[in-house]
């Protein structure tokens, strides 16, 4: 249906100023042909003329409006005729009409075919531009990739790569790198291609180890997906260099293990230094016996004793500054969330945690603070899911938020049975814990080392830990780098009790 526009405050057709030259020129042959016939007075008819003014009108008008014209132009033909019986001037007017009416129909199905072919034709080249527009974006965006894009073969040879592809497998250029096969280069990408040609299309993400055109292997992190059926099978692949992340998480790690080695072997050197301090005591009261004081088996007893004591005296010491700096709680409770949330769904129980707007930094080391707050967590989850659910409310953590000017609060508190003994509760080895008893000695040992520290908090249901960190510089400086922290992702294995 054609849209329409006001002119004047009368609502017209849009066409219609192209309508109107058109309508103008169909009538100006039609009162020619009237004039002609009207001053001649010829003894024949131009009626066969008529139906010009009919195929010109026919390109803007409908069906009924040809029709109509041709009914009008049939009428006037039969004015300007010789004298004839109604009967033959009945039927000239009919088989004028059926003529004018045809030839008129004939240019409406023509014009109309014209316009379905000129609109679809429009249709096509907007398509093709949209498309060579998008092309044109998507082949900026795959050359100015950090990541390399490669598309596969059949055989595992290249189609198509970005510039970072060629510098990542040591290619000088892409001409170089074009159908060059990467099958012992990423031998998984070629796996999949080898899949069986019946099994539906692959799309998945993998980490693997490739090989450069040097030969030099490194890590590869890619994703990637299959296409096309049998010989026209092919693979597009995003693939990245993991490399630096690898050495990173390494890196960590080994510190990780360096600080764990180092508070193990200061609790086993803080239980040695007190056996030791006994035996110290009891040599003494041994020394008052004149019979031992020349015993030379009782003098080496005293040099070992004193040698073991020397080997305890190792310290814990202090964690390593570089190590230690303004940290976003959120952050860290957030990747907390991640680790903890499917093992508490496993046992039914729920994990709560307050999320404020903001919260300013403190004085920690974040993954020594995730590594805390994984061990309270750990613990919480045995202790619920050491009970039946019927015998409490229900399985779950709280993890609550506070602060004020000088330090913030992280509480744990859980629905469990609470703890049946205070006694050396944050000693190294504690009987009765679960694992090794190391695990709320080392938590506390980690807080402290960053001026920190980790307290039991008596409740009246269930287990409660603080974890009590210091501010990190002001309160305005906290507010403002909190609003700023961007998250670091982080994995650790938890040690628990």
């Amino acid at each position: 249906m054609p849209t329409r526009m006001r002119v004047l405050g009368v609502t017209i057709p849009e066409d219609y100023f192209r309508r109107r030259p058109i309508l103008t020129v169909a009538g100006g042959v039609l009162a020619l042909l009237v004039a002609l016939e009207w001053a001649s007075h010829l003894d024949y008819s131009l009626g066969i003329l008529y139906v010009v003014p009919i195929m010109i009108a026919g390109t803007v008008f409908t069906r009924v409006q040809v029709v109509l014209a041709a009914v009008f132009c049939a009428w006037l033909r039969g004015q300007f005729g010789p004298p004839v019986l109604p009967i033959e001037f009945g039927l000239r007017f009919l088989m004028a009409t059926l003529a004018y009416s045809a030839a008129g129909l004939l240019v409406v199905e023509m014009t109309r075919n014209r316009r379905t072919v000129l609109a679809h034709y429009a249709q096509l080249k907007l398509e093709k531009e949209l498309r060579m527009k998008a092309e044109a974006q998507l082949k900026t965006l795959a050359d100015s990739s950090p990541a390399a894009i490669v598309t596969l073969n059949r055989e595992a040879r290249v189609l198509a790569a970005n510039r970072a592809a060629a510098d990542m497998f040591g290619f000088e250029g892409l001409a170089e790198m074009q159908e060059a096969s990467l099958e012992q280069m990423v031998p998984l990408l070629a796996n999949a291609l080898a899949v069986s040609p019946n099994m539906r299309h692959l799309r998945t993400s993998a980490s693997t180890w490739a090989k450069r055109k040097d030969g030099s292997h490194f890590p590869l992190t890619t994703w990637f997906s299959t296409y096309g059926e049998g010989a026209e099978r092919c693979l597009a692949a995003i693939l990245v260099d993991t490399s630096e992340e690898v050495r990173e998480r390494e890196r960590e790690h080994f510190r990780h293990l360096l600080d764990y080695n180092r508070l193990l072997a200061g609790a086993v050197s803080h239980e040695i230094r007190n056996l030791c301090s006994a035996i110290t005591v009891v040599s003494s009261n041994l020394a008052r016996n004149p019979g031992l004081q020349g015993d030379a088996d009782f003098q080496a007893l005293t040099t070992l004793v004193e040698g073991l004591s020397r080997l305890a005296s190792f310290e814990l010491g202090k964690r390593e500054e570089s190590a230690i700096g303004a940290v976003d709680v959120r952050t860290v409770l957030d990747q907390l969330r991640v680790v903890i949330e499917p093992d508490w769904a496993d046992v039914e129980g729920e994990v709560h945690m307050e999320e404020p707007a903001r919260f300013p930094l403190v004085h920690a080391d974040a993954h020594g603070l995730l590594q805390v707050f994984l061990n309270l967590a750990q613990n919480s989850l045995r202790a619920v899911a050491g009970r039946a659910l019927e015998a409490m409310e229900q399985r779950a953590l709280q993890i609550r938020l506070s602060h004020d000017e000088a330090q913030a609060t992280i509480s744990f508190v859980d629905t469990g049975p609470g703890v049946a003994s205070l006694e050396n509760l944050f000693h190294p080895f504690r009987p009765g814990s679960d694992g090794s008893g190391l695990g709320l000695y080392i938590s506390r040992t980690l807080v402290r080392s960053f001026q920190g520290d980790l307290v039991y908090v008596p409740v009246e249901s269930g287990c409660r830990f603080d974890v009590i960190v210091a501010m990190a510089g002001t309160d305005s400086t906290s507010w403002e780098a909190a609003e700023q922290n961007e998250p670091e992702p982080t994995t650790h294995p938890a040690v628990s009790d």
